[in-house]
């Protein structure tokens, strides 16, 4: 803000007052609009003005400006108002409102003196003569002294609250950060955000199923009326791409808190489990920015794949002269000249050979209880196994959490250079997570499992006609449950599928139950 006033050709002597408080929470402390500071410092530079004789023509103030950088608009606005017009007297109320260090104060104070203005503190006795300067170097020093001082004690303090679990900085979105009293003592803490958090947990488990790119997701949120916090300069806005995909890769929300690159275990309340967290991890790692939405959709797009080079078969539209659209099926690979299937494959067609596959696919009432019977049998011998490998992973685990505190001590001790701390955290955390995926597999129930390979069986018992009678969102679903992938060859007599679990064990019940589908 810049307040000028009225030239008096009665007062010789001109001065501009510079005032400037480092947060807004300095700026709106006390009942007055202005805080107590701003209010303080003003009065204290109007009092030196008439002490000097000068008048106060204008009036810069900076509200929540570090002094640490140049770049402050008031600042700014008064280095160019003294150049433009006569000002005898630039006054703050402490050399450290001005500058934070010995290069800025050096600059800010060449350009005053440039100006043919004199640089006044309320506080501090400089002037232009050789103690004047001495004591304005020494206090621009011990400025810069507070300043690096401060930063050092802040981010160790911010540090120690990583190391205990604390969340050093602002919670991210599904959380809020609260400020209460106990006894007169302030604590500040993380809880939930009940009005975010609930699509923040939907957003993570909807992407861990592999059906959603993060464009899409970050749409679907908005309409589900997610919104980010509001700051003190920003109202709250909706989620955009960038914002999700670094709130997906977020480790806040497993219950991590990182600080300078170093994980913690956190105090707050995770939101995601880690099972839900490494599949997570494992979709956006595979899937360049995110995955790209496709512009052509098809419900056995990600299905279909060419029989010669192993790519997706992708959707292309031609048009002819009169307008009429022709939907065919290519090879990805068909552009670049690295496959030999160069044909193209109508769409039609396309669908009614992957409805004729379901036929061989189906079971008959005598085939659906021999294979029940076999592969309950397999089931019975592989959970004996699963069960020691279970207790393997206990040890193997309670190995890697043990590590963990090891590793961040030989850290702060000093032991590691940080380069080397952060590739071992980032193993320990790749074991962590793997253990943890397959824990979660090994520890199906038995009688989960039993119950899963009887719904596969009932499914594929009168499976050709379900398929043929169901709308298309439906035998996407049934084509990603059943199939991992259908390959097809030129002219469509060359076809092959391959099967997810359990249904590819059903229907060999020689395979192993436990391995995917080749």
């Amino acid at each position: 803000m810049t307040t000028t006033t009225t030239d008096c050709p009665l007062c010789p002597l001109r001065a501009v007052s510079y005032v400037r408080v480092s947060t807004l929470d300095q700026a709106r402390r006390g009942a007055e609009p202005e805080g107590l500071s701003i209010p303080a410092q003003r009065e204290a530079n109007r009092r030196r003005a008439l002490e000097m004789g000068a008048l106060v023509v204008a009036e810069f103030v900076e509200r929540g400006r570090s002094g640490r950088s140049l770049e402050r608009p008031e600042l700014q606005r008064m280095l160019e108002y003294i150049q433009n017009r006569p000002v005898d007297f630039v006054i703050v109320h402490k050399i450290d409102r001005l500058a934070r260090n010995r290069a800025d104060d050096a600059a800010i104070t060449k350009t005053i003196q440039g100006a043919g203005a004199y640089l006044v503190s309320t506080t501090e006795a400089i002037s232009t003569t050789p103690s004047g300067r001495l004591l304005h170097g020494i206090m621009a020093s011990i400025a810069e002294f507070y300043s690096q001082n401060l930063a050092t004690e802040v981010m160790k303090g911010m540090r120690q609250k990583a190391i205990q679990g604390g969340t050093p900085g602002r919670a991210p979105l599904g959380y809020l950060n609260e400020r209460r009293f106990d006894d007169g003592r302030e604590v500040r803490t993380v809880t939930v955000d009940l009005e975010r958090a609930e699509h923040v947990v939907w957003a993570f488990h909807a992407y861990a199923t592999g059906e959603w790119s993060v464009t899409r997701l970050t749409a679907e949120l908005g309409s589900r009326g997610l919104t980010t916090r509001p700051g003190p300069d920003t109202p709250a806005g909706p989620l955009t791409v960038n914002g999700l995909h670094r709130l997906l890769r977020h480790p806040y929300y497993k219950g991590v808190v990182t600080h300078n690159g170093v994980e913690h275990p956190g105090r707050h309340e995770p939101l995601i489990d880690q099972v839900t967290w490494a599949t997570v991890q494992d979709i956006l790692t595979s899937r360049r920015n995110g995955e790209r939405s496709r512009e052509h959709d098809h419900y056995l797009k990600g299905t279909v794949f060419c029989i010669e080079c192993g790519r997706r078969l992708i959707v292309q539209h031609t048009r002819t002269k009169s307008g009429r659209v022709y939907e065919y099926y290519v090879c990805h690979r068909r552009r670049d000249a690295t496959c030999q299937q160069r044909k193209a494959l109508p769409i039609a067609l396309v669908e009614q050979r992957v409805e004729d596959l379901y036929s061989t696919t189906e079971l008959n009432p005598g085939q659906r209880e021999r294979i029940e019977q076999i592969v309950l049998m397999k089931l019975y011998r592989q959970q004996a196994v699963n069960d020691d490998r279970l207790e393997a992973i206990t040890v193997e685990a309670q190995t890697v959490d043990a590590n963990q505190p090891k590793l961040l001590e030989a850290y702060y001790t000093d032991a590691i250079p940080r380069e080397l701390f952060l590739t071992h955290q980032r193993r320990l955390n790749t074991e962590q997570a793997s253990l943890v995926r397959e824990r979660a597999k090994l520890k199906s129930e038995n009688t989960e499992i039993r119950q899963r390979v009887r719904d596969a069986l009932d499914l594929l018992q009168d499976v050709h006609a379900t398929y043929a009678d169901a709308p298309t969102t439906a035998r996407k679903q049934l084509n990603r449950a059943i199939f991992a992938g259908i390959f097809l060859g030129p002219d469509l007599a060359q076809i092959r599928a391959e099967l997810n679990e359990p249904f590819a064990s059903i229907t060999q019940p020689g395979r192993d139950l436990a391995t995917k589908a080749p």
